[in-house]
């Protein structure tokens, strides 16, 4: 994954806005501060995991277990849960089965299918890492007031209703 290291200044939206008569210079400059501010999370959250022996992956999928975690679920659940590929699923839940943070046994309905649970060993770290995660969130969120996190929220939930235009087939019926 790339992410954006160098944002644009005012003048060069502008300069780019003469140049393409479909951009709103508002909305891009929008767009563009929040691939930049998600890029910095991301790159910050991946650090701190990195000292706790984590990626963001597998913390993801201990995540995703932990909100039942005496509970068993599947691959494909978990893949879809965090938005992986199967193949990708099963290359990180080969090494947290190895280290022990996830235990893998048969379906007891159909033999061909894994079902998967969190270990003790996974709780565990999960109980290590999770004060930490919750500190930096605070810290990362302590500059906006009450009200401004729930305009955030809103205004964030306002642009992700519209994530399907990012996708739609163009004029020439590519995507």
């Amino acid at each position: 994954m790339f992410f954006l290291l160098d944002q644009p200044t005012t003048e060069e939206f502008e300069n780019l806005a003469r140049r393409y008569r479909e951009m709103e210079v508002p909305s891009v400059k929008a767009a563009v501060t929040l691939l930049k501010t998600g890029s910095d999370v991301l790159t910050g959250f991946e650090q701190m995991l990195k000292g706790y022996g984590l990626s963001q992956g597998r913390f993801l999928i201990l995540m995703v277990m932990n909100r039942k975690p005496r509970t068993s679920t599947t691959p494909s659940i978990l893949a879809r849960k965090i938005g992986v590929t199967r193949a990708t699923m099963t290359g990180l839940i080969e090494g947290m089965v190895k280290e022990g943070l996830i235990r893998r046994y048969s379906n007891e309905k159909d033999r061909r299918k894994q079902n998967l649970k969190l270990t003790d060993k996974g709780i565990f770290l999960l109980e290590r890492v999770l004060p930490d995660y919750w500190s930096r969130i605070f810290n990362l969120m302590g500059g906006l007031s009450e009200r401004e996190k729930k305009d955030l929220i809103r205004l964030l939930g306002k642009v992700a209703a519209n994530i399907t235009e990012l996708t739609r087939e163009n004029e020439n019926g590519k995507s």
